[in-house]
């Protein structure tokens, strides 16, 4: 009888080991709750991010998509800004700067993905999962980071996009 062959195609979110990440915020230090996959170019992360989570503007050499689970959550996107609830979907071009802002009680989990992936944080590097095969190039390191970027125009931007907001 032959044993079987385990190959990385599928995963289970809830074998995924968790990590507790803390980015530079904007206001007082938050951490995000993360779990990551990825493989020979895409990464994808469920990432919980509790109210008051407001990440400093910044970009990467990454395209980024975003899928809205639970709760609600603003992003900033170069000169705009919008609140996403359950069901939405965004994009982030790659190299566009852009930052999030949790101002809901019940704060927001969501899917993300990021092509190239973002393992280019060598602490991600070394906590996410690799789901690639044998022999297939799935080396962490050859990632991208997000790259924090002063953008003092960031303010302004939040106050005319919230001022807007009907809710």
């Amino acid at each position: 009888m032959s044993q079987a062959v385990k190959v990385p195609y599928r995963m289970n979110l809830a074998d995924l080991p968790e990590m507790h990440v803390t980015p530079p915020s904007q206001d007082a230090p938050s951490t995000l709750s993360v779990k990551m996959a990825y493989g020979t170019d895409t990464g994808m992360m469920v990432a919980r991010r509790e109210k008051g989570y407001h990440s400093r503007p910044h970009k990467h050499d990454s395209e980024q998509w975003n899928f809205i689970l639970d709760g609600e959550i603003w992003f900033f996107i170069d000169q705009h800004g919008f609140r996403c609830v359950k069901g939405d979907i965004v994009r982030v071009p790659r190299n566009l700067i852009h930052w999030t802002w949790v101002r809901a009680a019940s704060g927001c989990v969501m899917v993300e993905t990021h092509t190239p992936q973002l393992t280019g944080d060598p602490d991600l590097a070394k906590r996410a999962y690799s789901m690639g095969l044998p022999g297939e190039d799935v080396d962490p390191t050859k990632g991208v980071n997000n790259l924090w970027v002063e953008y003092p125009q960031a303010g302004e931007i939040e106050r005319r996009a919230l001022a807007a907001d009907p809710d």
